[in-house]
Protein backbone atom coordinates (compact mmCIF):
# COMPACT_ATOMS: atom_id res chain seq x y z
CA UNK A 1 0.00 0.00 0.00
CA UNK A 2 1.21 3.31 -0.99
CA UNK A 3 2.26 5.87 1.50
CA UNK A 4 1.26 9.16 0.94
CA UNK A 5 1.23 13.08 2.48
CA UNK A 6 -2.12 15.13 1.30
CA UNK A 7 -0.69 18.91 0.65
CA UNK A 8 -3.30 21.57 1.28
CA UNK A 9 -6.60 21.20 4.21
CA UNK A 10 -8.74 23.82 2.31
CA UNK A 11 -11.72 23.24 0.50
CA UNK A 12 -10.02 21.86 -2.72
CA UNK A 13 -9.09 19.00 -0.41
CA UNK A 14 -12.28 18.70 1.13
CA UNK A 15 -14.04 18.39 -2.49
CA UNK A 16 -11.43 15.55 -3.74
CA UNK A 17 -11.34 13.61 -0.48
CA UNK A 18 -15.50 13.19 -0.79
CA UNK A 19 -15.19 11.68 -4.00
CA UNK A 20 -12.25 9.66 -3.13
CA UNK A 21 -12.03 6.25 -1.17
CA UNK A 22 -8.08 7.02 -0.55
CA UNK A 23 -8.32 6.21 3.01
CA UNK A 24 -8.78 2.61 2.40
CA UNK A 25 -6.42 2.11 -0.34
CA UNK A 26 -3.57 4.18 0.69
CA UNK A 27 -1.67 4.67 3.22
CA UNK A 28 -2.66 8.03 4.53
CA UNK A 29 0.26 9.40 6.86
CA UNK A 30 -1.01 12.79 6.89
CA UNK A 31 -1.87 16.14 5.78
CA UNK A 32 0.45 19.06 5.03
CA UNK A 33 -0.17 22.47 5.29
CA UNK A 34 2.07 26.12 5.00
CA UNK A 35 -0.45 27.41 7.44
CA UNK A 36 1.49 27.30 10.68
CA UNK A 37 -1.90 27.77 12.82
CA UNK A 38 -2.75 24.53 11.38
CA UNK A 39 0.06 22.19 12.56
CA UNK A 40 -0.60 19.58 15.24
CA UNK A 41 -3.92 20.05 14.45
CA UNK A 42 -6.37 17.48 12.57
CA UNK A 43 -8.01 17.22 9.40
CA UNK A 44 -10.40 14.44 7.98
CA UNK A 45 -9.03 12.30 10.96
CA UNK A 46 -5.23 13.04 9.90
CA UNK A 47 -2.28 14.88 11.96
CA UNK A 48 -1.59 18.08 9.97
CA UNK A 49 1.92 18.67 9.72
CA UNK A 50 4.57 21.87 8.56
CA UNK A 51 6.19 20.94 5.14
CA UNK A 52 9.82 19.88 7.16
CA UNK A 53 8.19 16.68 8.15
CA UNK A 54 9.47 15.69 4.56
CA UNK A 55 12.87 15.63 5.80
CA UNK A 56 11.80 13.42 8.66
CA UNK A 57 9.59 11.16 6.55
CA UNK A 58 8.93 10.20 3.23
CA UNK A 59 6.47 9.46 1.33
CA UNK A 60 5.64 7.35 -1.66
CA UNK A 61 3.76 9.98 -3.01
CA UNK A 62 2.93 13.82 -1.95
CA UNK A 63 -0.48 14.30 -3.59
CA UNK A 64 -1.33 18.27 -3.65
CA UNK A 65 -5.02 19.10 -2.98
CA UNK A 66 -5.08 22.63 -4.18
CA UNK A 67 -5.41 24.90 -6.69
CA UNK A 68 -1.65 26.09 -6.38
CA UNK A 69 -0.15 23.07 -7.75
CA UNK A 70 2.86 24.55 -9.48
CA UNK A 71 3.94 27.11 -6.37
CA UNK A 72 3.88 24.05 -4.16
CA UNK A 73 5.57 22.51 -6.91
CA UNK A 74 8.24 24.66 -6.88
CA UNK A 75 8.44 24.70 -2.99
CA UNK A 76 8.91 21.40 -2.73
CA UNK A 77 11.81 20.91 -5.96
CA UNK A 78 13.20 23.73 -3.46
CA UNK A 79 13.79 22.51 -0.22
CA UNK A 80 13.30 19.02 -1.18
CA UNK A 81 14.46 18.23 -4.46
CA UNK A 82 14.73 14.50 -4.33
CA UNK A 83 10.99 14.73 -3.53
CA UNK A 84 10.29 15.83 -7.04
CA UNK A 85 9.31 13.10 -8.95
CA UNK A 86 6.58 11.79 -5.95
CA UNK A 87 5.03 15.34 -6.61
CA UNK A 88 1.31 14.39 -7.83
CA UNK A 89 -1.65 17.24 -9.02
CA UNK A 90 -4.90 16.95 -7.12
CA UNK A 91 -6.33 14.96 -9.90
CA UNK A 92 -4.07 11.71 -8.69
CA UNK A 93 -7.06 9.78 -7.47
CA UNK A 94 -8.87 9.97 -10.42
CA UNK A 95 -5.92 9.54 -12.88
CA UNK A 96 -5.84 6.33 -11.34
CA UNK A 97 -9.62 5.38 -12.30
CA UNK A 98 -8.76 6.77 -15.86
CA UNK A 99 -5.75 4.58 -16.06
CA UNK A 100 -7.84 1.64 -15.20
CA UNK A 101 -10.65 2.25 -17.72
CA UNK A 102 -8.21 2.49 -20.16
CA UNK A 103 -5.79 0.57 -19.36
CA UNK A 104 -6.74 -1.69 -22.51
CA UNK A 105 -7.33 0.70 -24.81
CA UNK A 106 -6.13 -0.31 -28.75
CA UNK A 107 -6.93 3.26 -29.83
CA UNK A 108 -3.27 4.89 -30.78
CA UNK A 109 -5.13 8.83 -30.22
CA UNK A 110 -6.42 8.08 -26.58
CA UNK A 111 -3.34 5.66 -25.67
CA UNK A 112 -0.99 8.47 -26.46
CA UNK A 113 -2.86 10.98 -24.15
CA UNK A 114 -2.93 8.16 -21.27
CA UNK A 115 0.88 7.72 -21.46
CA UNK A 116 1.06 11.34 -21.46
CA UNK A 117 -1.30 11.03 -18.37
CA UNK A 118 1.33 9.12 -16.75
CA UNK A 119 4.25 10.93 -16.72
CA UNK A 120 2.53 14.10 -16.47
CA UNK A 121 -0.68 13.59 -14.33
CA UNK A 122 -4.09 14.00 -15.32
CA UNK A 123 -5.38 17.49 -16.16
CA UNK A 124 -8.20 19.18 -18.37
CA UNK A 125 -5.80 19.46 -21.53
CA UNK A 126 -3.23 16.69 -21.33
CA UNK A 127 -0.98 17.65 -24.31
CA UNK A 128 1.98 18.88 -24.49
CA UNK A 129 0.70 22.80 -25.27
CA UNK A 130 -0.24 23.57 -21.72
CA UNK A 131 3.19 23.68 -20.56
CA UNK A 132 3.95 26.98 -22.43
CA UNK A 133 0.98 28.55 -20.22
CA UNK A 134 2.84 27.22 -17.02
CA UNK A 135 4.37 30.10 -16.30
CA UNK A 136 3.03 32.50 -18.37
CA UNK A 137 3.18 36.19 -17.59
CA UNK A 138 -0.32 38.38 -17.94
CA UNK A 139 -0.56 41.90 -17.17
CA UNK A 140 -3.27 42.40 -15.53
CA UNK A 141 -4.88 45.59 -14.98
CA UNK A 142 -7.64 47.74 -12.30
CA UNK A 143 -10.36 50.13 -13.68
CA UNK A 144 -10.52 52.30 -10.44
CA UNK A 145 -13.36 54.04 -12.61
CA UNK A 146 -15.42 50.82 -12.62
CA UNK A 147 -13.67 49.01 -9.50
CA UNK A 148 -13.27 45.82 -12.38
CA UNK A 149 -10.03 43.98 -13.43
CA UNK A 150 -8.91 43.98 -17.23
CA UNK A 151 -6.27 42.19 -19.51
CA UNK A 152 -5.55 43.63 -22.76
CA UNK A 153 -6.99 40.24 -25.20
CA UNK A 154 -5.48 40.85 -28.21
CA UNK A 155 -5.65 44.92 -28.09
CA UNK A 156 -8.62 44.95 -26.23
CA UNK A 157 -9.56 45.42 -23.09
CA UNK A 158 -11.87 42.36 -21.75
CA UNK A 159 -13.19 43.06 -17.77
CA UNK A 160 -13.82 40.47 -15.56
CA UNK A 161 -16.79 39.98 -12.68
CA UNK A 162 -16.35 41.00 -9.49
CA UNK A 163 -16.00 37.81 -7.60
CA UNK A 164 -12.76 37.20 -9.47
CA UNK A 165 -11.66 39.99 -7.06
CA UNK A 166 -7.77 39.40 -7.19
CA UNK A 167 -5.30 39.62 -9.70
CA UNK A 168 -4.03 36.12 -8.90
CA UNK A 169 -8.35 34.95 -9.56
CA UNK A 170 -8.67 36.81 -12.50
CA UNK A 171 -4.22 35.62 -13.84
CA UNK A 172 -5.69 31.87 -13.55
CA UNK A 173 -8.60 32.68 -14.84
CA UNK A 174 -7.27 34.14 -17.80
CA UNK A 175 -4.86 31.38 -18.56
CA UNK A 176 -7.38 28.97 -18.47
CA UNK A 177 -9.51 30.83 -21.32
CA UNK A 178 -5.90 30.79 -23.17
CA UNK A 179 -5.26 28.05 -22.66
CA UNK A 180 -8.38 26.25 -23.87
CA UNK A 181 -8.31 28.32 -27.43
CA UNK A 182 -4.63 27.13 -27.89
CA UNK A 183 -4.58 25.90 -31.51
CA UNK A 184 -3.54 22.75 -30.45
CA UNK A 185 -6.28 22.71 -27.78
CA UNK A 186 -9.52 20.08 -28.11
CA UNK A 187 -11.68 23.13 -27.26
CA UNK A 188 -10.71 25.26 -29.54
CA UNK A 189 -13.75 26.93 -31.32
CA UNK A 190 -12.48 27.81 -34.50
CA UNK A 191 -9.63 27.55 -36.75
CA UNK A 192 -8.60 28.49 -40.36
CA UNK A 193 -11.48 26.30 -42.19
CA UNK A 194 -13.99 26.84 -39.64
CA UNK A 195 -14.60 30.29 -38.88
CA UNK A 196 -17.11 33.02 -38.25
CA UNK A 197 -17.28 35.07 -41.92
CA UNK A 198 -16.90 38.87 -42.57
CA UNK A 199 -20.31 39.85 -41.79
CA UNK A 200 -22.45 37.22 -40.76
CA UNK A 201 -25.01 37.15 -37.70
CA UNK A 202 -23.73 34.92 -34.80
CA UNK A 203 -25.48 34.11 -31.50
CA UNK A 204 -22.57 33.17 -28.69
CA UNK A 205 -24.99 31.21 -26.34
CA UNK A 206 -22.80 31.01 -22.71
CA UNK A 207 -20.67 34.46 -23.01
CA UNK A 208 -19.04 34.15 -19.53
CA UNK A 209 -16.16 36.74 -20.05
CA UNK A 210 -16.94 37.06 -23.46
CA UNK A 211 -13.50 36.03 -24.86
CA UNK A 212 -15.07 34.43 -28.52
CA UNK A 213 -17.40 37.99 -28.76
CA UNK A 214 -14.44 39.82 -28.45
CA UNK A 215 -12.78 37.85 -31.14
CA UNK A 216 -14.60 38.23 -33.85
CA UNK A 217 -16.84 41.78 -32.68
CA UNK A 218 -14.92 43.63 -35.41
CA UNK A 219 -16.15 41.18 -38.33
CA UNK A 220 -20.24 40.51 -37.69
CA UNK A 221 -22.86 42.49 -38.68
CA UNK A 222 -24.84 41.60 -35.76
CA UNK A 223 -23.89 39.34 -32.23
CA UNK A 224 -26.69 38.17 -30.00
CA UNK A 225 -24.69 37.66 -26.78
CA UNK A 226 -26.41 35.28 -23.93
CA UNK A 227 -25.85 34.63 -20.60
CA UNK A 228 -27.48 33.37 -17.56
CA UNK A 229 -25.08 34.46 -15.06
CA UNK A 230 -25.90 37.95 -14.07
CA UNK A 231 -22.79 38.12 -12.26
CA UNK A 232 -21.17 39.08 -15.82
CA UNK A 233 -23.68 41.40 -16.83
CA UNK A 234 -21.40 44.61 -15.81
CA UNK A 235 -18.20 43.18 -17.31
CA UNK A 236 -19.55 42.31 -20.21
CA UNK A 237 -20.97 45.75 -20.57
CA UNK A 238 -17.64 47.48 -19.82
CA UNK A 239 -15.60 44.95 -22.41
CA UNK A 240 -18.65 46.02 -25.20
CA UNK A 241 -19.31 49.32 -24.51
CA UNK A 242 -18.07 50.62 -27.72
CA UNK A 243 -20.24 47.74 -29.51
CA UNK A 244 -23.48 49.02 -29.02
CA UNK A 245 -24.95 49.06 -32.61
CA UNK A 246 -23.85 45.10 -33.25
CA UNK A 247 -24.47 43.69 -30.19
CA UNK A 248 -27.75 42.35 -28.46
CA UNK A 249 -27.68 41.17 -24.94
CA UNK A 250 -29.87 39.02 -23.61
CA UNK A 251 -29.31 37.62 -20.12
CA UNK A 252 -31.14 34.24 -20.06
CA UNK A 253 -30.84 29.95 -19.48
CA UNK A 254 -31.32 28.96 -22.84
CA UNK A 255 -33.15 25.82 -23.14
CA UNK A 256 -35.73 24.03 -24.85
CA UNK A 257 -38.77 25.90 -22.85
CA UNK A 258 -39.76 28.98 -22.43
CA UNK A 259 -40.45 29.78 -19.04
CA UNK A 260 -39.24 32.35 -16.53
CA UNK A 261 -35.92 33.05 -17.32
CA UNK A 262 -35.81 30.06 -19.48
CA UNK A 263 -36.22 30.57 -23.24
CA UNK A 264 -35.75 29.16 -25.92
CA UNK A 265 -33.20 30.24 -29.20
CA UNK A 266 -36.43 30.09 -31.21
CA UNK A 267 -37.91 32.63 -29.43
CA UNK A 268 -34.84 34.98 -29.00
CA UNK A 269 -33.86 35.49 -32.48
CA UNK A 270 -36.45 35.88 -35.55
CA UNK A 271 -33.76 36.05 -37.92
CA UNK A 272 -31.67 33.76 -40.22
CA UNK A 273 -27.99 33.10 -38.72
CA UNK A 274 -24.72 32.22 -39.69
CA UNK A 275 -23.20 30.80 -36.57
CA UNK A 276 -23.98 29.56 -33.10
CA UNK A 277 -21.28 29.30 -30.52
CA UNK A 278 -23.07 27.21 -27.72
CA UNK A 279 -20.98 26.78 -24.41
CA UNK A 280 -23.85 26.27 -21.31
CA UNK A 281 -22.45 23.62 -18.53
CA UNK A 282 -24.44 20.58 -20.21
CA UNK A 283 -27.34 22.32 -21.34
CA UNK A 284 -26.26 22.50 -25.62
CA UNK A 285 -28.20 19.34 -26.20
CA UNK A 286 -31.66 20.62 -24.80
CA UNK A 287 -30.79 24.05 -25.80
CA UNK A 288 -30.47 22.58 -29.16
CA UNK A 289 -34.32 21.31 -29.47
CA UNK A 290 -35.06 24.86 -28.70
CA UNK A 291 -33.29 25.84 -31.72
CA UNK A 292 -35.46 23.63 -34.66
CA UNK A 293 -37.31 27.45 -36.69
CA UNK A 294 -33.84 29.61 -36.06
CA UNK A 295 -32.00 26.48 -37.36
CA UNK A 296 -34.52 25.54 -40.35
CA UNK A 297 -34.18 29.44 -41.70
CA UNK A 298 -30.44 29.65 -41.71
CA UNK A 299 -29.25 28.12 -44.84
CA UNK A 300 -25.93 28.93 -44.04
CA UNK A 301 -25.48 27.91 -40.37
CA UNK A 302 -22.38 26.65 -39.26
CA UNK A 303 -22.36 25.36 -35.33
CA UNK A 304 -19.77 25.45 -32.98
CA UNK A 305 -20.97 23.04 -29.37
CA UNK A 306 -19.14 22.10 -26.41
CA UNK A 307 -19.45 18.47 -26.06
CA UNK A 308 -17.49 17.83 -22.54
CA UNK A 309 -20.04 18.57 -20.19
CA UNK A 310 -21.44 15.17 -19.84
CA UNK A 311 -20.51 11.76 -20.40
CA UNK A 312 -22.55 11.59 -23.28
CA UNK A 313 -23.42 14.89 -24.58
CA UNK A 314 -21.69 14.11 -28.01
CA UNK A 315 -23.93 11.54 -28.62
CA UNK A 316 -26.87 13.38 -28.02
CA UNK A 317 -26.00 16.74 -29.64
CA UNK A 318 -25.12 14.89 -32.75
CA UNK A 319 -28.70 12.66 -32.47
CA UNK A 320 -29.98 16.46 -32.79
CA UNK A 321 -27.80 18.23 -35.29
CA UNK A 322 -28.20 15.29 -37.79
CA UNK A 323 -32.33 15.80 -37.34
CA UNK A 324 -31.83 19.03 -38.54
CA UNK A 325 -30.07 18.28 -41.48
CA UNK A 326 -25.91 19.34 -40.26
CA UNK A 327 -22.93 17.66 -41.25
CA UNK A 328 -21.04 16.72 -37.52
CA UNK A 329 -17.58 16.48 -37.21
CA UNK A 330 -15.69 17.13 -33.56
CA UNK A 331 -12.26 19.17 -32.75
CA UNK A 332 -9.22 16.69 -32.58
CA UNK A 333 -7.69 15.67 -29.08
CA UNK A 334 -9.89 14.44 -26.02
CA UNK A 335 -10.45 16.71 -22.86
CA UNK A 336 -11.17 15.48 -19.27
CA UNK A 337 -13.40 17.51 -17.96
CA UNK A 338 -14.32 16.89 -13.72
CA UNK A 339 -17.50 19.19 -13.15
CA UNK A 340 -20.13 17.65 -14.58
CA UNK A 341 -23.30 19.30 -13.63
CA UNK A 342 -26.07 16.94 -14.08
CA UNK A 343 -23.35 13.79 -13.25
CA UNK A 344 -23.30 13.04 -9.30
CA UNK A 345 -19.76 11.45 -9.68
CA UNK A 346 -16.41 12.66 -11.38
CA UNK A 347 -16.24 10.88 -14.17
CA UNK A 348 -13.23 8.58 -15.68
CA UNK A 349 -14.10 9.35 -19.54
CA UNK A 350 -12.57 11.15 -22.13
CA UNK A 351 -14.77 13.23 -24.55
CA UNK A 352 -14.05 15.11 -27.47
CA UNK A 353 -14.71 19.10 -26.72
CA UNK A 354 -16.71 20.89 -29.81
CA UNK A 355 -18.93 19.45 -32.03
CA UNK A 356 -18.81 21.43 -35.19
CA UNK A 357 -21.45 21.48 -37.40
CA UNK A 358 -22.41 23.03 -40.92
CA UNK A 359 -25.67 22.97 -43.00
CA UNK A 360 -25.21 20.41 -45.73
CA UNK A 361 -29.09 21.15 -47.44
CA UNK A 362 -31.67 23.84 -47.18
CA UNK A 363 -34.31 21.19 -46.90
CA UNK A 364 -36.88 21.83 -44.17
CA UNK A 365 -35.68 20.09 -40.89
CA UNK A 366 -37.38 16.92 -39.55
CA UNK A 367 -39.01 16.88 -36.56
CA UNK A 368 -37.51 15.09 -33.94
CA UNK A 369 -39.39 11.89 -32.80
Amino acid sequence: MLKIFLWGTGAVAKQILRESDCFSQYDVIGFIDNDKNKVNTSFCGREVFFPEILSELVPDKIIVLTDYFEEIKEQIRKIFPKLIDRVENKNYFFKQRLLIRYKNCQDLEIKSLINYVENNGLQVFNYDFVKKYEKLKIEIYFDIDCGMYFVYHKGKKMYFARFLNTMEKVRRYYKNILMEQDEKSPHRYLDSQFDVKKGDIVVDTGVAEGNFSLDIIDKVSKLYMIEADARWVEALEKTFEGYQDKVIFFNNYISSIDDGQYATLDNLITEPIDFIKMDIEGGEWDALLGAEQVIERSPKLKCAICSYHGDFDEILIKHVLKKYKMDCSTTEGYMWFPEKIRQTYVSSRLCRGIVRAEKNNFNICEKIS
